[in-house]
């Protein structure tokens, strides 16, 4: 979970500070999730990556909302709740954005679909099923959907689809967004 000082929540709300560095050993938190920060709400990671303390530019420090490398290295101590050794130390250095404080912000982020879009990819969907030669798209996605990851031989067999097809059909799933590489193996 994220920390940040109570006199910089108001900032962060207005999207005036979108960068923070974090006293942690470990990358905690992924780029693209969203996360609680405490006290605050919920925010989006747009990138994290490992940034030695001494590095840091004076723009870098404006993001954060520090007015001076002072300032940052007596607050960063705060936070890790230690001794830092800003010469040598590193620290997680976090591109974000505030994205609200309750569920039906983090809903909208996550990219909830809209009855509208639904029904119009079904729609997409059925069409495309009624062109192909041998229909697929549905039976796929409810195979997928049923057993998870199933190997391209099964997909083959349970489709009655050579391998050469299942790999066409399964890039078209793929470029409407409707399945992941990890959903199917081989």
């Amino acid at each position: 979970m994220f920390r940040f000082l109570k006199k910089y929540h108001e900032d962060i709300k207005n999207g005036k500070i979108t960068l923070t560095f974090q006293p942690w050993d470990t990358l905690r938190v992924l780029r693209g999730k969203i996360y609680r920060a405490h006290q605050l709400g919920l925010i989006r990671v747009l990138d994290v990556d490992f940034k030695k303390l001494s590095d840091i530019t004076e723009e870098e420090l404006a993001r954060c909302g520090y007015s001076s490398y002072e300032q940052f290295k007596e607050e960063f101590s705060e936070l890790a709740e230690r001794e830092v050794d800003f010469d040598i130390e590193r620290a997680v250095r976090i591109e974000f954005e505030y994205i609200g404080e309750d569920i039906e912000n983090y809903k909208k982020a996550m990219g909830n679909v809209k009855d509208s879009e639904l029904y119009d990819l079904k729609e997409k969907l059925i069409i495309a099923d009624r062109k192909s030669a041998k229909p697929w798209i549905i039976k796929t996605l409810k195979l997928l959907r049923e057993h998870g990851n199933i190997p391209s031989k099964d997909l083959e067999k349970r489709l009655r689809i050579p391998a050469d097809r299942i790999r066409q059909n399964m890039k078209k799933l793929k470029t409407m967004n409707l399945v992941t590489s990890h959903q199917r193996k081989g």
